[in-house]
């Protein structure tokens, strides 16, 4: 319940009075009127109580005027709205209750919408004002943005506006409508599996180029980074780098163990993800490079559940991003612009190469959306282009899915050396050693098994 203050005059219960504040020889008037929410507050610019009362009869009869013909009670700056949004925002993220889109939207909100919305009143910004917006973001960016950037930056101008609304600066029938100019392509940037194997095949030169030992250090645990973008085609950022070894689970199953990473952040949120058990080889060489882990087994390591980062350098601190690396590491190999869709690859592009080699193995469209945390939309969008590969692959011979007893067994082994020969290969290359076959597949290992039995010798 509001305290009022010492100074506090009320004229109309729960409507209006008026207050003056500490250090202030002037009254200010205090009002509200039905169906808004927010109390206003504006000076009536004199110290005198009689002429102050006078005065916010005045203001308090003209806002309920205004609000009933339908005109906002007071205009506000476009900057002071988005600045009460952008704090609630940056509190909420700082205490770790927002959404993960957040982020994106404080972003658009600071270097976008009060650059150039800033000075307009909430309540003068028109169609016109938002088409010139457009050309202003074009000719900072260089380019248009994407429709998925876009939306982005239509949904925290639509929050700024329902703050205006909900404190009457700006009434819900004169919102304006934001557009969308950009283009989301159906192919991203991505990487054959041969340019992944001669980026892989390169990391040893890369790592060596580095002018410090800072440097080789970054680019070391980066060609692990990559391999493990690769296998398991997480979002670069949120989920992979807040990783930590204590968000690592093992679960045994069919006698085999099996990783399980409980991401901690993401686009949607935390989320538990099954690992591709190349990544083994991967946490062996994290355990190698980090000094205070280096005397201990990997599964000690994962035993005591360490809350400290997996992507680290040995003296334990974090580079500030990848991305710089990365891209160095591609202008290097000459591997910077998909020939493909003539765009600039980045991290990003591993997931599309994880999402790539899982829908050619024949992993359902609907486990895959669970496993990377996105929509069967999304993937269906994206990836519509390998539909043809897939039904190549049908008409060419390949075993039928639903078969069951050897046929079963073929297809089983025709699926676990399709991804040896892929993920498998560019994590080995990444890490310098290889993991053992029964590591590798099982299911190679179980017939290879059979046939040495089958071959070996009767005791006579």
């Amino acid at each position: 319940m509001r305290i009022t203050s010492s100074e506090t005059i009320v004229l109309k219960p729960e409507q209006l009075r008026l207050v003056r504040r500490e250090n202030s020889k002037r009254w200010q008037a205090h009002y509200k009127i039905d169906g808004v929410k927010s109390w206003f507050r504006k000076s009536v610019e004199t110290d005198d109580l009689d002429e102050a009362k006078k005065l916010a009869e005045r203001l308090w009869m003209k806002a309920i005027f205004d609000h009933e013909a339908g005109r906002p009670i007071i205009s506000k700056k476009f900057k002071g709205v988005a600045e009460i949004v952008l704090n609630r925002l940056e509190a909420e993220i700082k205490a770790g209750t927002a959404k993960p889109s957040h982020r994106d939207y404080t972003s658009a909100i600071r270097l976008y919408l009060i650059p150039f919305y800033g000075a307009y009143n909430v309540d003068g910004i028109t169609p016109a004002v938002i088409s010139q917006f457009h050309n202003w973001r074009r000719e900072q960016v260089g380019r248009e943005l994407s429709g998925s950037a876009q939306n982005n930056h239509n949904a925290a101008f639509n929050m700024v506006f329902d703050e205006a609304i909900e404190r009457g600066y700006v009434r819900e029938y004169d919102r304006p409508a934001t557009k969308n100019t950009g283009t989301d392509s159906d192919r991203r940037a991505e990487f054959s599996h041969d340019e992944l194997e001669v980026l892989m095949g390169s990391a040893k030169d890369f790592i060596k180029k580095g002018h410090t030992s800072r440097t080789r250090e970054i680019r070391e645990v980066l060609s692990i980074y990559v391999a493990f973008m690769a296998a398991t085609g997480m979002r670069a950022g949120t989920e992979a780098e807040f990783l930590e070894w204590r968000h690592i689970d093992v679960e045994v199953r069919d006698g085999q163990p099996i990783l399980h990473f409980r991401l901690q952040k993401g686009k949607r949120g935390a989320r538990n993800f099954v690992a591709h058990h190349s990544c083994w080889l991967l946490l062996e060489r994290l355990r190698q490079l980090s000094p205070d882990l280096s005397s201990m087994t990997l599964e000690e390591v994962l035993k005591k559940r360490i809350a400290k980062r997996l992507f680290r350098l040995p003296d334990g601190s974090v580079p500030d991003n990848w991305n710089k690396p990365f891209r160095l590491w591609l202008e290097d190999t000459k591997l910077l612009n998909c020939p493909v869709t003539n765009k600039e690859r980045s991290l990003y592009s591993l997931r599309h190469y994880y999402a790539t080699q899982r829908l050619l193995e024949g992993i359902p469209i609907h486990d895959l959306a669970e496993q990377m945390g996105t929509s069967v939309i999304m993937i269906t969008k994206h990836y519509s282009h390998l539909t043809p590969l897939m039904k190549a692959k049908q008409f060419a011979g390949v075993v039928d899915p639903q078969a069951t007893g050897d046929a079963a067994k073929i297809r089983a082994i025709m699926s676990a050396q399709m991804a040896n020969s892929n993920i498998m290969s560019l994590v080995q290359m990444g890490v310098g050693f290889a993991a053992p076959l029964i590591v590798q597949s099982p299911e190679l290992t179980e017939d290879f098994e059979n046939r040495l039995k089958a071959k070996k010798p009767k005791p006579t």
